[in-house]
């Protein structure tokens, strides 16, 4: 039997963050013509390969690695792809944990009895 991939929620939520401050960092250098450093691909290409460890049939197994020829347009575009995908894996409970962080989450629900 093929070994399942489990996806640990919590992390992805962590990657979340991760994700956005790399995208917040990469929307103030583009704009400026900056390019990202050995660093900056070194942090992107290891969210990359954590994710698709986590996430089976994913079109990120497909990206290349990324290195220091990579644009910034193109390190921004797919730092913002693999956020947007990883608020897909995430619990409603985990969007509404970090949209909270930011300001905004939604109504809290009345409990059902």
């Amino acid at each position: 039997m093929a070994e399942e991939k489990q996806i640990n929620r919590s992390a992805l939520l962590v990657m979340t963050f991760e994700l956005e401050g790399l995208c917040n960092g990469l929307r103030c250098t583009v704009p400026n013509g900056l390019a990202p450093s050995a660093r900056t691909v070194a942090i992107m290409n290891r969210l990359l390969d954590e994710f698709s460890r986590k996430a089976e049939g994913c079109v990120l197994d497909e990206l290349p690695k990324l290195d220091e020829n990579t644009s910034a347009v193109d390190m921004l575009i797919i730092a913002e792809m693999l956020r947007s995908t990883l608020m897909a894996f995430l619990t409603p409970d985990e969007r509404d944990a970090r949209d909270r962080t930011f300001g905004f989450a939604s109504v809290p629900r009345e409990p059902q009895v």
